[in-house]
């Protein structure tokens, strides 16, 4: 029995109300999955929680006053326990209120014994998800989504049945930050790409993004009956085989690359936004759809999909930064393809890439691979034969050497550009800065002196491009 454990029967005893693990960590421990996330269900929750408060100096906050629900946040390892108040007046009465099969049991604190009214060990032995009625699904519809997330998740299925009654619902009553942590949960998923496809078949996809079903209706003589909806779905799965084929793509780098896509980013690893941005990389093709000599083209779709960006992160409550990655992401996903058109890439060129790219040029290599590799056969994946993969290995290459290539001296600042001009900090000394930059490149400017003489000159041609 460990730590946690021996407190909760403590506590149960001390307080003389039964405690049940109920949920998630049952689920998991019979799956031998860890978890950091504990449901425990007891009479007198309050009081239970702020015991557990006490005992194990952690923090704790009200989820629900209605419902009497309190999370308990333990101070190291990121443990969280949520305390709810028992529904009913029996641990059957409490479990018939919750969502799916495999989360309806319970086990009380100190034994070993499972209660299980909805043979909900069955549907793990048999990998499903199954609702226990359209009833629970209504009650609150973010349940449709976290069908498609436990799937992700576990590698399960969702039974016909349930299927059925998710189509039926809808998200209307739901908050959108809600909707934003199931679906970020299931795109940190490793299977992320099937589930979309999956919630795209019984509706939940267009739900979410409404700008998606212009997509599927877009190029379909050239991308198959989905259109370009397919082909972002399949991209998706496509940066998950980069995901797992790292020692390939990148070689002696592959930790690095790891520890890169596990970076947190509004609280969830930066693999999930890198597979949002996957997902919606050409959602400005339909705007810019035209037939010129018979072929589809998209000029443009790239800018345009960028500023369709902006109304849907808001719609999520996205923050800024967030929307910010993911409309970076959208906005340069064909520079890959552009460099490895190139006869001669130079060095400037490999700096302008990652200066653009704000940091986030790694990222942004994978997807334009992941992107790249739907026009590819499977068999040339990963063989380092295509002239976009090995434009891709390259500019890996140079962003994990950290080659002189991408960096340059500084020659002036921004306090130097307000000093010498007499302005005020603006988006204006952002674009002289990387005028300066571009002279560098050009070779124009080599010294501090040279840029500082040239600053009059480069402040008129920024102003003139913001008139």
């Amino acid at each position: 029995m460990n730590t946690l454990e021996e407190l909760l029967v403590s506590e149960s005893r001390r307080q003389r109300t039964p405690v049940w693990w109920v949920g998630g960590p049952v689920r998991d421990a019979l799956l031998l999955r860890p978890w950091l996330d504990g449901d425990i269900a007891c009479r007198h929750a309050q009081r239970m929680a702020k015991a557990l408060q006490r005992k194990l100096r952690a923090k704790l906050i009200t989820l629900d006053e209605h419902y009497r629900i309190y999370r308990v946040i333990l101070p190291a390892g990121g443990l969280t326990l949520d305390v709810a108040e028992l529904q009913g007046k029996t641990i059957q009465d409490d479990l018939a209120r919750r969502d799916f099969s495999i989360n309806t049991m319970a086990r009380l604190v100190g034994q070993d014994a499972i209660v299980d009214p909805w043979k909900g060990l069955a549907d793990l032995r048999r990998k499903k998800i199954r609702a226990l009625s359209a009833r629970v699904l209504k009650e609150d519809p973010i349940r449709r989504l976290r069908a498609f997330r436990f799937a992700a998740q576990l590698n399960f299925t969702i039974d016909a049945q349930t299927r059925r009654w998710i189509r039926g619902g809808t998200f209307k009553s739901i908050a959108a930050e809600r909707i934003r942590g199931e679906l970020l949960k299931l795109l940190t998923s490793p299977r992320a790409g099937a589930a979309l496809a999956a919630m795209d078949a019984s509706g939940l996809l267009i739900e979410i993004f409404e700008d998606l079903e212009a997509c599927r209706r877009t190029g379909r003589a050239y991308y198959g009956p989905g259109g370009v909806l397919t082909h972002s779905l399949n991209t998706v799965r496509n940066f998950e085989w980069l995901c797992e084929h790292l020692d390939t793509i990148v070689s002696a780098h592959a930790e690095a690359c790891q520890a890169y896509l596990d970076f947190p980013i509004g609280g969830f690893p930066r693999r999930a936004w890198l597979k949002l941005g996957a997902l919606l990389h050409d959602i400005g093709k339909p705007a810019t759809a035209q037939k010129i000599q018979g072929r589809l083209r998209f000029f443009g779709h790239e800018e345009v999909g960028a500023h369709q960006i902006s109304p849907l992160a808001q719609r999520l409550r996205f923050s800024r930064q967030e929307t910010q990655l993911v409309r970076l992401w959208v906005k340069h996903h064909m520079r890959l393809g552009g460099l490895a058109a190139a006869s001669d890439v130079t060095p400037k060129a490999f700096f302008r890439y990652f200066r653009d790219l704000q940091g986030e040029g790694l990222g942004m290599v994978l997807i334009s691979l992941a992107d790249h590799f739907d026009y590819l056969a499977r068999a040339r994946w990963g063989k380092n034969t295509d002239p976009v993969e090995r434009q891709a290995r390259a500019l890996m290459a140079q962003y994990f050497q950290k080659n002189e290539a991408l960096t340059l001296p500084r020659l002036v600042d921004g306090h130097d550009i307000m000093r010498r001009l007499k302005l005020k900090p603006s988006p204006l000394i952002g674009q002289i800065l990387r005028a300066v930059e571009e002279g560098q490149l050009d070779g124009r400017f080599r010294t501090r002196a040279d840029a500082l003489k040239n600053l009059p000159a480069l402040h008129k041609a920024a102003q003139r491009i913001r008139a």
